[in-house]
């Protein structure tokens, strides 16, 4: 058995159920409006707020969107005021029934619904509320997850809570077919405050919303969810969905023509004050940007981030680790004329790549990403550097290194350790070394692209039961990403790429990202997202709707800004979307 087997056969072991539970599940996000309607709980729905308030996406499985989906809808609407969180559940359903009349009996041997409340996004004394169609309430609180040796206090109750239930048919008469019944909670703030904190004070909290249903007497129960955890188990705080309150009251939206998700690329400034970032973020929400990718971590600027309504994704470098290289200098990449990136990096002194083939590397960067992305406030990890160092650089950048690649220069072909080439000649039973042109060996090549990619699968699978994107910022192509860096993107098992289409790197007008776009969203099909990556300085004059327009009209999802906009930038993005009538995604 291969090093890295012995070493992982008991984390496998675990884990291995795991990765298959939990494909597909990124929490889902709701964006509460503040409403200064008087809302009279009674299971009606009769305000105006509420009509106009925007429903949730369906429930899903609760093992993930990859599983059937639930026989019968059931989606929710949320709204608050100073004193209380308010919920309108819709639960679609031929029987309505109901036995349990106790308070605090286990409701959901009944049909039930069911909230999970986590207002410190922190796991510790969490809430949960179950009520079946009869009204009757089972509420308690949980001092931490049970897997974590947490326990319930089913003594606890929601103080001065309201709670309606509203019957669209007859209940318990099982002979005539109804359509559903209506929940229609209350939650006051006030006794959700722990020590002295005011949980209102949290713009973003935790939440999930599940169903019990059985749909056959004796079971076994169905478990339909708002935001899927991987797995059937409900007390998972960390892979619930985000409840963002927003302030302003309701108003109307349009329909879009399109819905898109836009990003910026952005390096920390801790030397920033509250006020510069939340005037920053509230900025770009306003202005059509859904989230930010950070090169760094910070729990206060991820924290400011969310609460202005964006998400907040982790960039970190992948196989460009210097770290790593001084701890395992063994690790590194080598060049064909057997220089390491050890102590001769190509181009520049930062270029301390690693060797993909090494096992190690692999098991080092998936453990690391997913440390990452269980930090607080991250929605999600953004892989960089995940590639070879460049084979060839964009002829843009020749002058600056005095070098001419016309050809595939040895310096910069990599990897040629003696590790690929004992693996490579496992494979094919041939010396690489003896090749008289490696550089246009088509199965060294695929040995290269394909070791990345394994790298890629290997951290994929890691971060699966956190439930969170895992996105990666590529080269444009993928064509051109497996000539210039090694990379095959578009076999990759990601939900999200970013191609770096930084058209004035190579020379190329606005027109060429639409030709980027088209080849990228044809290689990964329908089962990812692609958001063209745009360099804003080099987008001059009306070159910047040029871009756009080139990158929405050939399928980009959306787009990524590095470096800017600035709020002039921004307030011109905002008008471009307005006038096309696309809507950021929420």
């Amino acid at each position: 058995i291969p090093h890295i087997m012995k070493k992982f056969l008991p984390v496998l072991a675990v884990l291995l159920p795991l990765f298959a539970q939990a494909q597909n599940t990124l929490p889902r996000v709701y964006d509460a409006q503040r409403t200064s309607e008087k809302i009279k709980i009674d299971g009606k729905f009769n305000e105006k707020a509420w009509q106009q308030a925007k429903p949730s996406e369906d429930f899903a499985d609760i093992r993930g969107f990859d599983y059937p989906a639930p026989t019968k809808k059931t989606n929710v609407k949320m709204l608050w005021d100073d004193n209380y969180l308010y919920i309108a559940a819709s639960i679609e359903e031929d029987n309505v029934t109901g036995s349990i009349t106790k308070r605090d009996d286990i409701i959901w041997h009944d049909n039930d619904f069911e909230v999970f409340l986590d207002p410190f996004c922190d796991g510790q004394l969490y809430y949960e509320l179950e009520n079946n169609a009869l009204g009757t309430v089972m509420d308690l609180m949980m001092t931490k997850p049970y897997s974590k040796g947490g326990k319930f206090i089913m003594g606890w109750d929601y103080k001065d809570l309201k709670l309606a239930v509203k019957c669209n048919g007859t209940l318990n008469k099982p002979g005539d077919t109804d359509k559903g019944w209506n929940v229609e909670i209350a939650i006051p703030f006030d006794c959700l405050n722990r020590e002295f904190k005011n949980c209102r004070e949290n713009k973003v909290w935790r939440i999930n919303f599940s169903r019990v249903e059985w749909l056959k007497k004796g079971g076994p129960e169905e478990n339909w969810v708002w935001s899927p955890t991987g797995k059937v188990d409900m007390h998972m705080p960390e892979l619930w969905g985000y409840l963002r309150f927003c302030e302003g009251d309701i108003v109307p939206a349009m329909p879009a023509d399109k819905i898109v998700k836009n990003w910026m690329w952005e390096r920390l400034k801790p030397q920033w004050t509250d006020e510069q970032y939340t005037k920053h973020f509230t900025k770009c929400h306003e202005c059509g940007i859904s989230g930010i990718l950070f090169e760094g971590y910070d729990e206060r600027i991820y924290r400011l981030c969310k609460e202005a309504g964006l998400e907040a994704h982790y960039w970190l470098w992948t196989m460009n680790r210097r770290e790593a290289l001084q701890e395992h200098p063994e690790w590194a990449a080598v060049n064909r004329k057997g220089e390491s990136t050890y102590d001769k990096p190509a181009y520049v002194d930062y270029y301390r790549f690693m060797c993909p083939t090494h096992p190690e590397v692999a098991e080092y960067l998936a453990e690391d990403y997913v440390r990452c992305a269980n930090l607080k406030y991250v929605d999600g990890m953004h892989l960089d550097y995940v590639r070879f160092p460049d084979v060839v650089l964009p002829t843009t950048l020749w002058k600056n290194y005095g070098i001419d690649q016309t050809s595939e220069l040895p310096e910069y072909d990599y990897c040629y350790c003696e590790l690929c080439q004992q693996e490579f000649k496992k494979l094919t039973g041939r010396d690489i070394m003896e090749v008289q042109y490696p550089m246009e060996d088509q199965s060294w090549i695929n040995f290269r692209l394909d070791a990345i990619t394994r790298v890629v699968k290997t951290i994929s699978d890691a971060m699966a039961p956190t439930g969170k994107l895992l996105s990666a910022a590529v080269f444009p192509g993928p064509s051109m990403a497996k000539k210039m860096v090694r990379q095959d993107w578009g076999n990759w098992p990601l939900k999200a790429y970013f191609p770096m289409i930084y058209n004035g790197f190579y020379g190329e007008g606005p027109e060429w990202i639409g030709r980027s776009v088209a080849e990228a969203v044809k290689a990964v099909g329908d089962g990812a997202a692609i958001y063209a990556g745009l360099m804003f300085p080099d987008l001059k004059g009306d070159d910047f709707e040029k871009a756009l327009d080139a990158a929405y009209s050939n399928g980009a999802a959306g787009v990524s800004f590095f470096d800017g906009p600035n709020d002039e930038g921004l307030e011109r993005f905002k008008k471009y979307l307005d006038e096309h009538n696309y809507a950021p995604a929420k």
